[in-house]
């Protein structure tokens, strides 16, 4: 693969079509979703936000949604999943990761609005971040959450990642998968 067709990887955006019917494009976040960040984190589940946050986060503070939008493409990734809705864009799901101080691993996280759970997206977002992860030569992917959310737990394994108890503390789990011999 060439250095172009790296580059053309990482930031092209695809148009999938779900299990439901329903067609989604994934591309590289930035920092104008900042906006589409905010409505898709306020719509969340309680418990879909405490899963992905880890601890509940009420409304996302401005800080932490440019936090969650400043992706240097280079340390953090992000891949954001957005419908059209009333002829505006809407976010309905996210992947990214950031890199571990050594370059080797990085930690990531997905998490797909309720109503689009159970239609692959989750899949795909997961799929996309892996491609990044592998274009960029990162070795290893992983990502700690919580042991109550058994729907990850069954789409980790089915996609062959690892599970492991947290040794740190026991109501979470850490997932990896290895990508390359790193």
């Amino acid at each position: 693969m060439s250095q172009q067709e790296h580059h053309e990887a990482l930031t092209r955006a695809v148009t999938e079509k779900l299990r439901n019917g329903s067609t989604v494009t994934i591309r590289p976040m930035d920092r104008s979703d900042l906006e589409l960040e905010r409505e898709f984190i306020n719509a969340l589940s309680p418990e879909s936000r405490h899963f992905r946050f880890l601890g509940g986060v009420g409304k996302p503070s401005q800080k932490m949604l440019e936090q969650l939008t400043d992706i240097d493409h280079d340390q953090r990734e992000a891949f954001i999943a957005i419908v059209e809705d009333d002829s505006k864009e809407k976010e309905v799901g996210v992947s990214r990761y950031a890199l571990d101080a050594d370059g080797k691993a990085a930690e990531c996280a997905v998490v797909v609005a309720d109503d689009w759970q159970k239609a692959g997206l989750g899949t795909l977002l997961i799929n996309r971040l892996i491609e990044s992860a592998r274009a960029r030569g990162i070795s290893r992917l992983y990502s700690i959450d919580s042991a109550e959310n058994h729907k990850l737990q069954e789409v980790a394994r089915n996609m062959g990642w690892e599970c492991h108890t947290d040794p740190g503390d026991a109501t979470q789990v850490i997932y990896s998968m290895q990508l390359s011999a790193g």
